[in-house]
């Protein structure tokens, strides 16, 4: 879930696909506080982008979850570059 501010009165909203709700052939979020609708898809649209979750959170590693259960203390937590030399 993600939180952004509506566009109409800047209050913060949460994003989530669950929140959809139908209004005639579109799947709308409204903002809690103003009422002003902020996100509108299609049927179509909205199986593509529950597709697209699906497929994410099954084959895209939990990157997080990785780092923490390595043994990273012994890391460096910086990143260093050498000198850029200059190619003719």
């Amino acid at each position: 879930m993600n939180i952004f501010a509506c566009p109409t009165c800047e209050q913060d909203v949460q994003w989530d696909m669950n929140l959809l709700q139908k209004l005639e052939d579109r799947w709308v979020m409204a903002c809690e506080k103003c009422g002003d609708q902020f996100f509108s898809v299609s049927e179509e649209e909205k199986e593509m982008i529950l597709a697209g979750i699906r497929l994410t959170e099954a084959y895209v590693p939990d990157i997080i979850h990785a780092y923490h259960s390595e043994d990273v203390k012994n890391l460096p937590s910086r990143v260093g570059f050498g000198e850029i030399k200059k190619s003719n």
